[in-house]
């Protein structure tokens, strides 16, 4: 909790509210740094996972031999079976907390299935659920929220001050966890830039649905592979940007 000061109708008063925590963590794998994230020190065994799988260094969860995390000095060791070269070229993406990638190749990721179809109402309860499991988005806002969803109900949610991060904690888990990606939803809180929509299209969910927008070059590359795009999700709306023919519409009788 932190001691803070309101301001409301001319007044101040004294009160405690939870406030998002933020951390650097630095990725070293068989004895090599590879990058420092900053990031909310929560799932970290699964951003560190997600993130290493969505650049390439692992593909499946097989492939680490050891993970070691010291939270305190925010710090994790992962031992690969195989040797690891740190990539020279580095893109700091658009997003909040400093988000890093090696590549931004959207042109490598395959075509995503294309099933599932949905109808529009299934859309909003699920954007509810996901907000209503955000736990420490509803204790002090100020941090993103990710879920993975079958149609039916959220399978994963994960929550962090950066959203791609959130979406490395969801790829993460799911690798932990045995869980497919493919042919699945995914939520965000957070726009949906192109480095939100590589990860996408990395886990093969034919449909990203966010809280908020799209950028250009995530809306041109969802319509090349194959990506239904939707943000601005509201109680009863929300903006389709690529691929609509993935819902299921039927207009209402006119009486």
């Amino acid at each position: 909790m932190s001691h803070i000061y309101r301001y409301d109708h001319g007044h101040f008063e004294h009160i405690e509210r939870p406030v998002v925590r933020e951390q650097p963590l630095t990725i070293i794998v068989n004895g090599t740094e590879i990058a420092t994230l900053l990031c909310t020190p929560e799932q970290l065994d699964c951003l560190t996972i997600g993130f290493l799988a969505f650049e390439g260094f692992i593909h499946s969860i097989e492939d680490i031999r050891e993970l070691d995390i010291d939270s305190e000095h925010g710090v994790v060791e992962v031992i690969l079976p195989y040797a690891v070269v740190k990539p020279t070229r580095r893109v700091f993406t658009s997003g909040c907390g400093m988000g890093l990638t090696f590549t931004l190749r959207l042109t490598a990721e395959a075509p995503v299935p294309a099933e599932p179809s949905l109808t529009p109402a299934q859309i909003f309860p699920l954007m509810q659920q996901m907000f209503d499991g955000a736990v420490l988005y509803n204790a002090s806002r100020g941090i993103h929220t990710a879920a993975l969803s079958d149609t039916a109900q959220v399978l994963l949610q994960a929550e962090d001050v950066g959203r791609h991060n959130a979406l490395d904690k969801i790829l993460g888990a799911a690798l932990q966890q045995g869980i497919p990606t493919r042919g699945h939803l995914l939520l965000t809180s957070g726009r949906i830039s192109s480095e939100m929509l590589r990860k996408g299209a990395h886990m093969g969910t034919p449909f990203l649905i966010s809280r908020t927008s799209p950028t250009t070059l995530s809306i041109e590359a969802a319509q090349r592979l194959g990506i239904t795009l939707i943000g601005y999700v509201r109680r009863q709306s929300f903006q389709v940007y690529t691929h609509p023919e993935r819902l299921l519409y039927h207009p209402p009788d006119v009486v």
